[in-house]
């Protein structure tokens, strides 16, 4: 019997698409790596659009296909880039050496290596991308991977890794996807520049034609192609499943799928029913294993299958031509059906090394000891492949199915441990710390005083990560550890960091740990004790030894952790350039260890604090700004805010200076403290420098100011020296006066009570005092000028000038000093300085006909008063009013009413919102 034909042999509707691909491909030869990212509802045509543009190739060009099925059906994460890879082994005959981590994959390759730390994924992830471009180097290469909806975490790591890695020209990665788009990798690439996007719409009437004269190898009656354009609402799966459905159509897309496999001969039906519980491809010998038969006979309903379109041959197997067709036979056996044919998987899988595919097949078919003891075992296996996420959900079934007569070489606390310690590894922080908790409730510290310190270490790291509450646990685990131990050492490093910036605190830890890590030879423990000893002490040599030690050991997270004290040791000596080329450099590279949403958002605030300290505003803004689009933790996505609110601050944008400080405002860190800075700034541009100085009283409360390095303290205090010097207008009573020589004075005293640190800590320093005292404003713009911060060296020069004006001083010398701060505010953008500066430059407003109906609607203003309220007030009418506030916004240079306030009130036009008259 002649099979009839299902699949159109006429590819028809996509040839933008094609030419799309073709185009992308030209991009990646010429120019360097691309992407092409293809979504499209499930039956859409793909693969199809796939398949049609690699035979539209020129035999030059290399196409290999990896393709992702539904989690928990392979053998091991990183399923499709491993038929990738193997495909490229072969064709470029790789031999043993080179490759030892690739090993764990293709044993063919030789000794696989041992580690199976962080940095030894990063390792495995380089020979990937050094494979790709050794193939690449000799013709370009098509990868495309199909079906990301279904990808495991690793699958989607490894493939961003190449994504931002690959730089050889020649290489086009395409994925195929079902909208809508999911997950942060599909996000990444889709704002790559460059990147060819792709939707797939549904046939149109003429191709639905088309593609039934193709199938049916005559032209179909327009009656029939209205009918099955309607029908399938021009998917092309659903076409073909209509094609020689005749004038009764199926009633839902179920039974529209199964209409084919329905139709077979019962030997074929039952065979394609054991292939749809296999999940996606099956071997030939698993296939025949299950349906115990082999042969002739077996070849004949194989032939049946795939000359019908259902099945297609797979490398050393088959699979379903579409993952709908796979599904609809699935979910048509009966729940006993699939239970006996799991179990027969299970049976054919018990020796042949796939433990998580095993697992897959026990636990569906009810046999809860074979699938726990399978799940160990894959999960084992998944972290030697470093698919961390993986990992955690093969322990939690292992959780979910724990029966301790089950020997699997563990108890219940190890799988505890070990799944808390992955989740940390995979950023999946609150389950990791379920897991530490009831590792906690089962281990007995007195007995095992080991075991339960190594958990409260996990579960502090996950609560640190998570909201900064880590440090009790940590003391804890100390407690119970004895003097001199590696384990201790760790633990002390671990400590003393997620204390900073509580200097105090943390420098006895830093010191033991560094003496254990010296005498234990612990390259770890010593790591973070020359960090923290070396930070401390300013001691940039130790610093250079850390980093020598981290280069060499595999842990990424770590070495991500130098730059860290590294910049911060540069910025707090002056040093602004060398503290962001530090760590721009750390942000890079963390995006390419795959740390860019953990360790670069951190690295990213490091570079953005000195950018702006540098006067490179607007690289600062660019930077910010790309990493709160991503999904960064709470820690480091609040320090991000604080930075972006304090430089919407400074060039004038008050909106979204409001918005991040409100984000912020009510955090509880001391790596926080700086939020103090913009709230009080903030209150003092909105023209409400009472609400300045509560906000300065909550700072000048806050334990952290005693504990955190004094060039991160002393620049809130300064922010509370502008907010007293906005609160003494000339209309200020004499009780007003005295309160903010009281505030004043406690300034000084919190200023005393400081160390000082570094370069960048005594100009700071210079500047609070001569704030405080109205003097020695040369003094701080010469400490400005060494340490080359713009934005600070031009407020000096602006309040200098101002105290020489007001004093009648030296006029030229002062309006020299205002013009360079003129050229310095209109260079950095800041909007409101600039402002300032002009008013200073020229007559005061009174003096060039602020008229006295003006001045009295300018302290209407500043009561917040609206036009309407306005003309009430003063009995005139609202237009009259309108009118008024335009010309005072123009004398004063103000571009909004909010504006118009503060320098009222700054300028003594206005009284105090709180004065005391």
């Amino acid at each position: 019997m002649v099979a009839q034909r299902v699949v159109s042999p006429v590819f028809v509707g996509r040839g933008e698409e094609l030419s799309a691909l073709a185009a992308a491909l030209d991009t990646a030869v010429a120019q360097g790596p691309a992407v092409a990212l293809v979504a499209g509802e499930a039956g859409i045509g793909k693969s199809r659009l796939l398949a049609a543009f690699a035979r539209s190739l020129d035999p030059g060009v290399r196409v290999v296909v990896g393709v992702c099925a539904e989690l928990g059906r392979d053998a091991l994460p990183y399923a499709p880039l491993v038929t990738v890879l193997r495909a490229l082994i072969r064709v470029e005959g790789v031999t043993p050496g080179p490759y030892r981590r690739l090993a764990r994959w293709f044993p063919e390759l030789g000794a696989p290596g041992d580690d199976d730390t962080e940095g030894g994924k990063h390792r495995l992830y380089e020979e990937v991308l050094t494979l790709i471009e050794r193939v690449a180097a000799s013709q370009p290469l098509v990868v495309s991977i199909e079906d990301l909806h279904w990808a495991d975490a690793a699958t989607c790591e490894l493939l961003g890794f190449l994504a931002r890695n690959l730089t050889r020209p020649g290489v086009l990665l395409v994925i195929t996807y079902r909208p809508p788009e999911a997950g942060p990798l599909l996000s990444e690439l889709a704002r790559r520049p460059g990147t060819t996007r792709l939707r797939l719409a549904p046939l149109d009437e003429r191709d639905v034609g088309r593609q039934l004269a193709a199938i049916l190898g005559t032209e179909p009656d327009p009656a029939t192609v209205d009918r099955v354009h309607e029908r399938s609402d021009g998917n092309p799966l659903f076409v073909e499943a209509l094609a020689r459905a005749g004038e009764r159509t199926p009633d839902g897309a179920r039974d529209l799928l199964l209409h084919g496999p329905r139709s077979l001969r019962r030997p074929a039906r039952e065979l394609l029913r054991i292939a749809s519980v296999a999940g996606g491809q099956v071997g030939h010998r698993l296939l025949a294993e299950v349906a115990g038969q082999d042969g002739a006979e077996l070849d004949a309903l194989l032939r049946e299958l795939v000359d019908r379109s259902l099945l297609v041959t797979a490398r050393d197997g088959y699979a379903f031509r579409h993952a709908l067709i796979r599904d609809a036979v699935y979910e048509d056996l009966l729940p006993g059906e699939r239970a006996r044919l799991h179990a027969r998987y299970a049976e054919a899988l018990r020796d042949g090394g796939a433990p998580a595919e095993l697992a897959a097949h026990a636990h569906a078919a009810g046999d809860r000891g074979l699938a726990l003891s399978a799940a160990y075992l894959a999960a084992g296996q998944a972290r030697r492949s470093y698919a961390y996420a993986e990992q955690v959900r093969l322990l939690g079934m292992v959780l979910d199915l724990w029966d301790p007569d089950v020997p699997l070489g563990a108890d219940r606390i190890d799988v505890l441990t070990d799944a808390a310690e992955a989740c940390m590894l995979s950023g999946d922080y609150a389950r990791g710390i379920e897991h530490a908790d009831a590792g906690l409730a089962a281990v007995d510290e007195r007995c095992e005083p080991e075991r339960a310190a190594l958990l409260l270490e996990h579960r502090g790291r996950l609560r640190h990560r998570l909201d900064t509450t880590g440090v009790s646990d940590w003391e804890h685990a100390l407690e119970l550890l004895p003097p001199g131990s590696c384990q201790r050492g760790r633990l002390l490093g671990v400590l003393a960091m997620g204390l900073l910036p509580e200097v105090d605190r943390t420098r006895e830890s830093f010191i033991e740990a560094l003496a254990i890590g010296r005498a234990t030879g612990d390259a770890t423990v010593t790591i973070r004790g020359l960090l923290g000893v070396g930070s401390m002490t300013g001691d940039l040599g130790m610093l250079s030894e850390a980093r020598a030690l981290a280069e060499r050991l595999d842990s990424n997270d770590l070495f991500m952790t130098v730059p860290m004290y590294e910049a911060t040791l540069h910025t707090r000596a002056g040093d602004h350039r060398r503290a962001i080329e530090i760590a721009g450099d750390g942000v890079r590279l963390a995006l390419r260890y795959g740390l860019g949403r953990s360790r670069g958002a951190e690295l990213a605030r490091y570079a953005g604090r000195g950018l702006i300290l540098a006067g490179r505003w607007d690289e600062a803004a660019a930077l910010l700004e790309e990493n709160l689009r991503e999904n960064a933790p709470p820690q480091s996505r609040q320090g991000l805010r604080v930075l972006a609110g304090y430089l919407s601050l400074l060039r004038g944008d008050l909106t979204a200076a409001a918005e991040a400080a409100a984000a912020v405002e009510h955090a509880h860190s001391g790596s926080l403290f700086a939020r103090h800075q913009l709230l009080c700034l903030l209150a003092v541009a909105q023209g409400d420098p009472e609400r300045a100085d509560l906000l300065l009283d909550r700072a000048l409360t806050d334990p952290a100011l005693t504990r955190i390095h004094s060039s991160d303290a002393r620049p809130v205090l300064v922010a509370g020296a502008l907010a007293q010097r906005a609160r003494l207008s000339p209309r200020a009573g004499r009780e007003l006066r005295e309160r903010v020589a009281a505030r004043q004075a406690r300034l000084a005293a919190a200023d005393a009570a400081l160390g000082v640190d570094g370069v960048l800590d005594p100009a700071w320093q210079t500047m609070l005092r001569a704030l405080i005292e109205d003097d020695g404003w040369d003094h701080a713009v010469a400490s400005w000028r060494q340490v080359r911060q713009p934005y600070e060296l031009a407020l000096c020069l602006f309040h200098g000038a101002r105290a020489t004006l007001a004093a009648g001083g030296d006029r030229p010398g002062a309006t020299a000093r205002l013009r360079e701060a003129a050229r310095l505010a209109k260079d950095l953008r800041a909007a409101p300085l600039a402002r300032q500066i002009t008013q200073l430059l020229r007559p005061r407003p009174t003096q060039e006909g602020l008229t006295e109906r003006e001045h009295e609607v300018l302290q209407l203003i500043a009561e917040g008063l609206s036009n309407r309220q306005i003309a009430a007030r003063l009995h005139i009418s609202p237009s009259t009013a309108g009118v008024h506030v335009s010309h005072i916004l123009t004398k004063l240079g103000a571009a909004t009413r909010t504006e118009a306030a503060a320098i009222a009130f700054r300028e003594g036009l206005a009284g105090s919102r709180h004065d005391d008259r």
